[in-house]
């Protein structure tokens, strides 16, 4: 799981889509899990590989929204 914090916008897509292309390399190892973006706050995001998301496929859950 990578754990990104971001002190600026313009660096959210940079960071995560690195963490993003990490993760899809990992999955494509065992083929059983996808990738799930979570945004925790609004500079607070993480990116690990799930079994609850299909392979090949990445979900976005925001929960900064609930806060």
């Amino acid at each position: 799981m990578a754990e990104i914090r971001v002190e600026y916008k313009a660096e959210v897509d940079e960071k995560l889509d690195a963490a993003v292309a990490a993760a899809r390399s990992h999955a494509s190892t065992d083929r059983t899990r996808g990738v799930l973006v979570t945004r925790h706050d609004f500079d607070h995001f993480s990116v690990a590989l799930s079994p609850d998301v299909p392979f090949g496929l990445i979900y976005e859950l925001d929960r900064a929204r609930s806060i």
